[in-house]
């Protein structure tokens, strides 16, 4: 496509819309308009992180779960749910964590929805988390949430915790 004299006149003194010719379209003009280039399919993606396991660390991994979200084209009842689920479960497994732990987070996202995993190595395999009502809390604002609990680990001196939740797109939720 080349650009037509068109798209430099201003006519009424608004800035104007780019005005394009295509070639396949036996150079007939199109219009651009910003609603136009709006309406593209939200983007899919992965993004992975590691924070220390450290409570003064919370308000980076927020920021971070919400630029990402953010990004992603979610609305803004997805990304406060998400933010508020992921605070949740990291400052449960902060607190469980051995010493010099890290939290690793990774967020899949797609058309559909957002799926959050995070994990640290914990001094206990007990159910630290489904059993607390900050569990009852995350699975009121997650569409689903599992735990999962590794064997302990010598080398890491605990047990390897993940915590994954999903958050569909979409309407705000009743509540």
């Amino acid at each position: 496509m080349s650009e037509s004299p068109q798209g430099d006149r201003i006519g009424d003194g608004r800035t104007p819309s780019p005005v394009f010719t295509d070639r396949q379209n036996n150079g007939k003009a199109h219009r651009f308009t910003d609603s136009a280039s709006l309406e593209s399919p939200a983007p899919a993606g992965r993004v992975a992180l590691r924070i220390p396991a450290d409570a003064g660390q919370l308000a980076m991994l927020r920021a971070l779960a919400e630029t990402i979200m953010l990004t992603a084209d979610f609305t803004i009842d997805v990304v406060t749910d998400v933010r508020v689920a992921l605070d949740e479960v990291a400052t449960t497994l902060i607190a469980a964590a051995v010493p010099d732990a890290s939290i690793e987070c990774e967020f899949r996202f797609d058309e559909q929805r957002v799926r959050v995993r995070v994990g640290a190595v914990t001094g206990s395999d007990a159910g630290l988390i489904e059993h607390s009502f900050g569990w009852h809390f995350v699975e009121t604002l997650t569409d689903s949430i599992a735990v999962s609990s590794a064997e302990f680990d010598v080398v890491q001196c605990g047990y390897p915790v993940v915590v994954e939740l999903t958050r569909l797109r979409g309407e705000a939720r009743p509540g």
